[in-house]
């Protein structure tokens, strides 16, 4: 009998996910993780989530640091997130002067990191929004991504499940590409 081995290819990478108090960062890695709905009590400080993802030859074990949005914990996020190799920063689609606070949460991460590290929107809780606003939603989320060079925005319901497999494996694809130009994997 002949046996077939397959170099597997591990690239171990940590993202950062960021983001206001309350806008569902926790809840919707807790539904990635588990496919549930989870209702989270405000983080104190940080989780973490370590997850394995396939994309093309290459195993993706990333950790997931899922930071406190609140105010006090904010001048630990610098340390927190150094190192990452792409982040998730989440807003809540019902309430858009979220998506105003995140500009704060890019400067750090890229001060910290190299600034052309993915970084992909996500915006959660869509399941709260009425038809009739998502399309001002879109139109501002669309603005915010080329405003701020990211990589992309995906709305979100860690509640229903809508669309949360979707930013993770886009994520988890660009994070491989950019490791392979920058030499890593």
């Amino acid at each position: 009998m002949t046996k077939f081995i397959v170099d597997v290819h591990t690239l171990t990478v940590k993202v950062v996910v960021a983001g206001p108090g309350g806008v569902g960062k926790t809840t919707l890695l807790k539904r990635y993780e588990t496919n549930n709905f989870i209702p989270a009590v405000s983080t104190v400080g940080i989780n973490f989530l370590v997850m394995d993802q396939e994309v093309g030859e290459t195993v993706l074990r990333t950790a997931y640091w899922d930071y406190a949005g609140e105010d006090r914990f904010r001048m630990l996020f610098p340390g927190y997130c150094q190192g990452s190799s792409g982040a998730l920063v989440a807003w809540d689609t019902s309430r858009i002067q979220t998506l105003a606070e995140l500009p704060e949460w890019l400067g750090m991460i890229r001060e910290h990191n190299d600034p052309d590290i993915p970084i992909v929107l996500l915006g959660n809780k869509i399941d709260t929004v009425s038809e009739d606003t998502r399309d001002l939603i879109i139109e501002s989320s669309t603005r915010f991504v080329k405003e701020h060079s990211l990589s992309g925005f995906y709305f979100t319901s860690a509640k229903t499940g809508e669309g949360i497999e979707n930013p993770f494996a886009h994520l988890g694809i660009l994070i491989v590409e950019y490791n392979k130009r920058k030499g890593k994997a």
